[in-house]
């Protein structure tokens, strides 16, 4: 039996209602005949324009609903779906609800803030669809704390190691306990570090193991640091990445709702 997912949510139930939308307003649309150009304007305009609203407005509250844990309406992957199915039949009603008639107005830029808002929320669907998952396996399913706390074990533990240790060999160790998850802020888009100084102690000590396998102890333990760090950077690369279209997303979202009142409110006032 295959599982529920936000895709086929209970048979792909939301799916089939965005569908049906589709062909509704889309036959409508096909059979109307204005004595006008078709726009917002119309009586279908209007009723495309309060469907588009009200998905408008219920799309919003779903940033809402996500963060209430303890409520009882639904299941949060069934909004989810919702939230995708229905979001992607907004551009249909949106779009015939202009009838095509795109300006340098306030009504043009709520339709082109909702297709923008429409199209970032397809970018963090591929981010998130993606992203969780992978963020658990890059961990091993443990906590950043916890691994970070990993590495200060280590770096306590290398202390003893290094008491019989060359001078240059711990000059390089110490470096590496200094070592930080990035260096610049910059490094979290590719979750890259260049001048890893941990990454610079190991290669220092497998030359010098070629003739004191004392140290093979001391390898170890920094080959354990820098298992850490890669998964931490990788973690955070991601984490980057779903923050940063937050950074796009939820403006975009206010500004949608906002274009909308001054649509609507302007509507109203000049009907």
């Amino acid at each position: 039996m295959i599982q529920d997912n936000l895709f086929n949510y209970k048979n792909f139930l939301y799916l089939r209602w965005s569908v049906c939308l589709i062909l509704v307003v889309s036959l409508a649309y096909s059979l109307d005949q204005p004595k006008i150009v078709a726009n917002g304007g119309t009586w279908l305009g209007y009723t495309l324009g309060t469907i588009g609203a009200a998905l408008i407005l219920w799309l919003i509250w779903f940033g809402v609903r996500k963060r209430q844990y303890a409520s009882t309406t639904g299941q949060l992957r069934g909004w989810v779906s919702a939230h995708v199915y229905l979001g992607l039949a907004l551009v249909v009603v949106g779009t015939l609800h202009t009838g095509f008639q795109i300006g340098w107005n306030v009504h043009s830029l709520a339709y082109v803030l909702m297709m923008a808002t429409i199209v970032s929320g397809l970018w963090g669907l591929v981010l998130y669809v993606r992203y969780p998952r992978e963020m658990s396996d890059t961990l091993n399913r443990k906590d950043p704390k916890a691994i970070v706390e990993d590495i200060e074990t280590l770096d306590k533990e290398v202390l003893r190691l290094l008491k019989s240790c060359p001078e240059h060999v711990t000059k390089a160790v110490n470096l590496s306990s200094e070592q930080l998850i990035f260096n610049q802020l910059s490094e979290r888009r590719s979750g890259l570090v260049k001048n890893c100084a941990t990454e610079k102690a190991i290669e220092l000590i497998e030359k010098e193991l070629a003739r004191d396998d004392s140290l093979a102890d001391l390898y170890k333990n920094q080959v354990e640091r820098l298992k850490n760090l890669r998964q931490l950077r990788r973690y955070y690369k991601m984490r980057y990445w779903l923050d940063l279209w937050l950074a796009f997303h939820v403006p975009l979202s206010v500004g949608l709702l906002a274009a909308l009142t001054a649509h609507i409110v302007s509507v109203f006032y000049y009907w």
